[in-house]
Order: structure tokens, then sequence, then C-alpha cells
């Protein structure tokens, strides 16, 4: 309210006071209650803020301004809803609302309550009052918390705010991704943010930062309805409201990219507070987990269908965690295996022999892990048809198991794992096997064979003897010279009807791969062929090499370090 032709001298006085604050402050408890009750509504949020104190000594209480300033922020506010709230609720939904109007450029023509004031200096007032951050699909605006001039809001936040909103995290990651997750970082990782309330369907990438970095206490993770979105900062219905929407069919528990590097260089610090938490997810912390899907799938309405945990530091609960999903298909795990061995705990004995939905089970091990622990999972799983295991000890029983339990097994993926020793249950494995697709990457085949023809031989038989066998890797396996001995796959009456074969990072030379093509081009493969010969020494004889793709090119789409022949042959022909 400004001065008109018809307002009066203590009006004018008052408007007078309100806009010289800065010199009156001090004298504020001077002022007549009568005259001092006139002044509030003139002032704005800063010095409403600063002699509230004052005010209080005087008897006069601040609470009708603060309600006012509600109402003209909240214009679906409802006073019967909302009068009994203590005079400290009032300030403080004003000033988080505040802090989102402003931080999302959604301020309007505002009244004498914002007179005055800087964008910057009501974040910076406002900042201290928000306990319930609410992200919306501005992340433009929302990526302004990472810049260097706004650090200061953003660490005011990392202590304050304990409940963190998210209305559309796909659309939220869509522009400034790596900062969105560097400031969730700093929220979650470094903040006191103790619940997470999604609204509409979540990202799981988003879901995967949330789970697998968070230390500390406990975090609450809940999904509110739209019908209780208040497009603020109003949680009365928050962890309450169940989700219109289905739940997400896939929840993923690892790291999106990592934004601890981003952390370290715009945020250094020598403070070990400040320090980013390692990110392992303890046995303890598992069991909670557990737990927790074990609720989740009690409830009717739940479609979650894909598991993925990164950073488990072992495996005691991974029955139990299954046991837990019942309907769950597919599970992803990252194992990180203590160094000391004699902290890992035994895994408890499934004593209730039910069968698992599970088709798909990837795992990965970054340390010492032996596959005892997994044949549990593969007893009890007879419709899997996906395994993938990376870096794990295998044994005999292994494969008898695969071979006994998994007949629907269609793709085999096996890396950094010694198979050197395993021949034999390799062979019988692939006798009436249905598999699609067989990885052994990086697996030392051929480590131990004195004559590796001894092995090459029968294995190529037992591939071609694979009907169904359409993608074959063996990449990383020194296989040299005997990578001649693949060629056998397309010979013969029973050829194989294999459309992708990786042969890359096995030290094949050009000399090599021209008598591999000169028997490709006499077996003449019937299905045209991807053939991926990357990171192989091929440029030691440039003549050698155009040579044999000048010959594999009628039947393959090469793919080398240099060229992909995947566009028209004449190109091809041409360029070389």
């Amino acid at each position: 309210m400004g001065i008109s032709e018809g307002s009066s001298l203590v009006q004018m006085c008052i408007l007078k006071v309100a806009h010289n604050m800065d010199v009156l402050e001090r004298k504020v408890t001077n002022l007549p209650v009568s005259l001092l009750k006139d002044l509030l509504p003139h002032l704005n949020i800063y010095y409403l803020d600063r002699i509230e104190t004052a005010a209080a000594t005087k008897g006069v209480s601040t609470s009708v301004i603060w309600a006012a300033i509600w109402r003209d922020l909240d214009q679906s506010w409802r006073w019967r809803l909302k009068s009994a709230l203590p005079d400290q609720d009032w300030k403080q939904r004003c000033l988080e609302r505040l802090f989102h109007m402003v931080l999302f450029a959604q301020v309007r023509q505002a009244g004498p309550y914002l007179s005055e004031l800087s964008d910057s200096s009501i974040l910076s007032m406002t900042v201290k009052h928000v306990r319930v951050l609410s992200l919306h699909t501005s992340s433009r605006n929302i990526c302004r918390l990472a810049s260097v001039d706004l650090r200061p809001i953003l660490s005011s936040l990392e202590e304050g705010v304990t409940s963190l909103k998210l209305l559309d995290v796909i659309t939220l990651f869509k522009h400034g991704r790596k900062h969105v997750f560097f400031i969730l970082h700093r929220l979650l990782d470094h903040g006191s943010v103790r619940e997470v309330v999604l609204r509409r369907n979540p990202d799981s990438s988003f879901l995967s930062w949330l789970a697998s970095r968070r230390r500390g206490p406990q975090l609450t993770v809940s999904a509110a309805s739209e019908a209780s979105r208040s497009d603020g900062c109003e949680s009365e219905s928050r962890g309450s409201a169940e989700p219109e929407e289905p739940a997400a069919k896939r929840l993923a528990l690892d790291v999106e990219g990592n934004p601890e590097l981003l952390c370290g260089e715009v945020w250094s610090s020598s403070s070990a507070a400040d320090r980013c938490p390692e990110g392992l997810i303890s046995e303890q912390e598992m069991s909670v987990l557990v737990e927790s899907l074990r609720g989740l799938f009690l409830k009717p309405g739940c479609s979650l269908t894909d598991l993925s945990v990164s950073h488990v530091s072992g495996h005691t609960h991974l029955m139990s965690l299954l046991r837990a999903c019942p309907t769950l298909l597919s599970l992803c795990l990252e194992i990180c295996p203590p160094a000391d061995r004699s902290t890992q705990t035994a895994q408890r004995r499934a004593t209730e022999n039910r069968e698992l939905c599970l088709e798909k089970l990837t795992v990965k091990s970054t340390g010492p892990m032996r596959v005892a622990c997994f044949l549990p999972f593969l007893t009890s799983a007879p419709k899997l048809n996906s395994l993938q295991f990376t870096g794990i000890h295998l044994s005999q029983r292994f494969f008898h198991t695969l071979t006994g339990s998994t007949p629907s097994l269609k793709v085999l993926k096996l890396q950094d794992i010694n198979l050197s020793d395993y021949h034999q249950e390799i062979l019988q494995l692939l006798e009436h096997s249905p598999l699609e697709e067989l990885s052994f990457r990086d697996c030392r085949l051929l480590d131990k064979c004195a004559v590796k023809k001894d092995f090459l031989l029968p294995f190529v038989e037992a591939l071609k003897g694979i009907s169904s066998l359409r993608t074959l890797t063996l990449s990383q396996n020194r296989l040299a010279t005997s990578s001649i001995e693949m060629a056998e796959l397309f010979s013969g009456c029973r050829p194989s009807k294999i459309t992708k074969l990786d042969l890359s990072s096995n030290f094949i030379l050009p000399a090599e791969l021209l008598e591999f093509a000169q028997l490709l081009e006499t077996y003449r493969p019937v299905q045209r062929l991807t053939l991926d010969l990357r990171f192989n020494p091929l440029d030691r004889d440039p003549e050698l090499k155009g040579q044999a793709l000048r010959k594999l090119i009628p039947y393959c789409n090469i793919l080398t370090d240099d060229w992909d022949s995947r566009s028209t042959m004449a190109d091809h022909v041409s360029v070389m």
C-alpha cells in the first residue's frame, strides 16, 4: 500500500517508518503497541522477521501478518483447515513457499512484504526456513543451486531440509542431469534429508542414486498421489497417500554417473564431515532393504519385476531378498566382498523350497567370491532364461546345476572367469542346449591346453549342434592362431546358424585373419555374419589385412578399429 490522496497522517508516518526500518529498527520497542500493530502489515519479510522478538516482548504476535502473507501466496488456501496452526508454522510456511517461488522464478507482483528485497536476499533469508524442498520440472532453475554464487544457499539447504519432494524426475533430468544429481548428492549424502516423496513414476536412475549412496540414518522413500499435490512445500499428506499410477516395474539401486567427482571439483573442503561417503551397502542395510521389499510385495498393487542393487558388501541376504520378492523376474547384483574373509557371514540355508519366478540373473563381483552361494538361486529358478556372472569362481557343481535345473536357459554370459579347468563340463552343458547367446569373455579358455585343438574342435562341434544359437562371444581369450578353427563353425552339412561372432581382443594377426577368411570363403555361410575383429593387431600388415577383409565382405558385416562394413559392399571395396 502506497501513499494516496486519502491517506491519513498516521498512515503516511507508518509507511515512512516502514521504508526506513534500517534506521528505526533499534527503537521499535519505544513504539506504542497500537502503532506497532499498525506498522507490522507494511514491513517486508526481512524486517518483520527481525522485529518479531521485540514485538513479542510487548505482547504483539506477528502470526496474523504471516497468515495474511500466506493467503496472498497461496490462492487455494483454506482458512478453516489451517487456522489452528501455531504461530511459527505460519512464518515457516510463508518463507518456505517464498523460497520456492523465487528459485523457480514464479514471483508475481507482490505486496509490501517483498518491497526493496532482491531475489538473492529473499533466498538468503528464506532458505533457513526450508524443511521440505520441492523440486519441479524446471531443471534449469534448479541447476542454479550448483553454481558458485548459490553455494551458500545449497549449504543451508543441506543443514535444514529433511524432506525432498520430486514431481517428475524424468522431466527433471532432461536438462543438466549431472548438476541435478550433484545437488541431490549434496542434499542426501551431506545433508539431513530423511524422506523422499516421489510423484508419478520415478526415474530408475534416481532411485539408483537414492539407495546406493545414502548413509547414516535410514531414508524413507514414499509415493504420493497427484491429489495431494500443492505445487509448493505442503506436506500434510506426506507418506500417507497411495500412488494413483502403477508402481514402477524396475527399481535400480546403483549409481548414476559419479556426482562425487563433481562434488570434489566444485566443493573442495578439508573437513572430514564434508567428504563424500563410500558407496557400499552394508549387510545391515541389505537386511533393511529386504524387509522393505517384503512389505512392498505384500501390497496388491505392487508390479515391481526388475531389481538392480550395486555396491553390496556381501551375499548373506541374497536368498532372503528373492524370497521377499516372489514375483521378481530380473535381479542384477554388484557385490564388493570385504577384503577380510573372516568378516563374511555364511548365507542362511533356505528352509522353504518355493519355486522362484526369476527369469534373469546378473551378478558381478569385484573381489574373490565362489559360486556356491548362488546355487540355491539356480536350483529354485527353473524359468531362468538369462544368466550373467562376472568375476565369480566357478565349480563343477555349477555346470551340473545349470544342466539339470535351468532347462529354459537361452543366454549365458561369463566374464573374467577362469574356465580352463572346465572343458568337459562346458561340452556337457552344450549338449542339447537351447542357448541363443553364449559369451565367454576374458575366460582364459585355452590357458592350460597343451594342444589347443583338443578342446577347440569338440567345442566347435558342440556349438554347431545348438540350432538355436545366434550369438557367440569369445573376446579376450588369446585365441591368436586358434581363431582360424572358428571358421569350422560354418563347415559341413550341419553348419552353425550363428549370425554374430565376436573375436575381438584375441591377438589375431593379419595372416591368421586371411586364413580364417579363406576358409569362410570356401564354406560360404548361408546367413550374413556380423564379425567383430576390433582390438586385434591387424595393422601390422595392411596388405594382408586388406586381402582378408575383401574376402570377408561378401559374407560379413565387419567391425574393426578403423572402419565398419555395415554400409554397402562397394564402398568398402573402393576403400581397400
